[in-house]
Formats: C-alpha cells, sequence, structure tokens
C-alpha cells in the first residue's frame, strides 16, 4: 500500500487521544503541496474541511496520502475518515458510509482550446473514478473510442497537453481550476452532475462530521 505520513497540528485548544487519522488523495484543488518561504504546506479544499472538522471534534490529525484507486478501495481498513474530491455514487456506498455532501460538482472533459474535432475519439481517464466508470459504459454500449487508464490527474493532463489524447475526464471543480493555468477547456456539457463527501468508518464519527458540515453550509462557508 503506497502512502506516506504527513503530521499536521490543526488548530486545537487541548489535546484528545486516540488521534484521528485521515487519508487524502492529492489533487488540485482538493489537496495540494504549495511552495511557501515556509516549505512546502499542504493546501486546499479538502485541507480547509479537515481544519474545520479538527477544530470542531477538538481532535489531533494525522494525515496519510494515498493514490486515489488504494483511498477509495483500502484506505478505511486503516483510517477514521477519508476525503479526496470523492464522487458519491451508488456503487461506492455499498462500501463506504458517505457523510452528508460538502460540495456539488460533475464530470467534465478537458481538451485543448486549439482543437476544433467535433467529436473526441481517444481519451485519458484515472483509474477507479466516475470518469473511468464512464468510458466503460460507453465501449459497452458500442461506442468507437479509445482510453488509456492513468493513476493521478497530473497523467491524465499531460496527456491531452501532450496531445496523447484528445480528451480527458475531471471533476468540474478540478477543471474549472486546471483552466486557469493551461490551454484546455470544457468539451460539451458536464455529463454528471455529482455530490463530494467524506468516507467515515464510525457511525458515531460520521453523525459528528454531518453535524459539522451542515452547520458550515448553513453558514455558506462550503459547498458553493
Amino acid at each position: 500500500m503506497n502512502k506516506f505520513l504527513i503530521v499536521i497540528v490543526l488548530l486545537l485548544t487541548t489535546i484528545s487521544f486516540p488521534i484521528l487519522k485521515v487519508g487524502i488523495a492529492l489533487t488540485e484543488p482538493y489537496a495540494y503541496f504549495e511552495e511557501t518561504t515556509e516549505g512546502y504546506l499542504l493546501k486546499g479544499i479538502d485541507i480547509d474541511i479537515i481544519k474545520m472538522l479538527s477544530k470542531d471534534l477538538n481532535e489531533k490529525v494525522d494525515i496519510y496520502i494515498y493514490s486515489f484507486p488504494d483511498l477509495i478501495e483500502n484506505a478505511l481498513n486503516d483510517m477514521d475518515i477519508i476525503i479526496g474530491g470523492i464522487h458519491i455514487t451508488d456503487e461506492r456506498k455499498k462500501y463506504i458510509n458517505f457523510s452528508i455532501p460538502y460540495l456539488t460538482t460533475g464530470l467534465v472533459i478537458l481538451k485543448l482550446k486549439d482543437n476544433k474535432n467535433n467529436e473526441l475519439k481517444t481519451f485519458a481517464v484515472k483509474n477507479d473514478s466516475t470518469g473511468y466508470k464512464t468510458v466503460l459504459s460507453w465501449k459497452k454500449s458500442g461506442k468507437d473510442i479509445i482510453y488509456t487508464v492513468y493513476e493521478t490527474n497530473e497523467e491524465c493532463l499531460n496527456s491531452i497537453l501532450n496531445k496523447n489524447a484528445e480528451g480527458a475526464f475531471f471533476d468540474l471543480v478540478n477543471a474549472i481550476y486546471l483552466m486557469k493555468k493551461y490551454p484546455i477547456e470544457i468539451y460539451g456539457e458536464p455529463l454528471t452532475k455529482n455530490d463530494v463527501g467524506i468516507g467515515v468508518k464510525d457511525k458515531e464519527l460520521l453523525n459528528k462530521i454531518n453535524m459539522s458540515i451542515l452547520k458550515y453550509r448553513q453558514k455558506n462557508l462550503i459547498g458553493r
């Protein structure tokens, strides 16, 4: 299992044990490293959520970084919480206890701005993602496409930037962030609308997290 540990002290007034173990996946803008004068710091939407929960639960947090497939398939064997821009789907709900949504997003296809093809044929998809399930469905229905599976969003992005694929599947929030940095655009309309949630091992902890998310949503601090 590929992961490594980052210990972060998050806005605490008292020490509470055991420490909350949180598994994340790195993908901008949900969670990413940013170089600062103090070194490389973890930032992003999900990191802000973790800080809010840490404060509400009065818990210190250990953060473990996983690949996305490993995060959703195995991390809850060892973690208390998993978070990583995870779309809540019926299939995933069979083995993950999700919180109420902290964000609503969707699935889109990104392409180069200078690609004027009306119909895309080759795609890059991240393993075990919503986009991966979509291309499998397309192939099963007989759609004439070619796809390559990658382990990270960065590899999918590089695939279209290097013209190895015409399109790549991305979370809408992720796509909007990337379009500000690269010569890419959304192809067509969003394919789906998806809620994003936190996977939680313990039901008592799940109830506490739901209360926190609801509080911050009512204050319009998250979910926008």
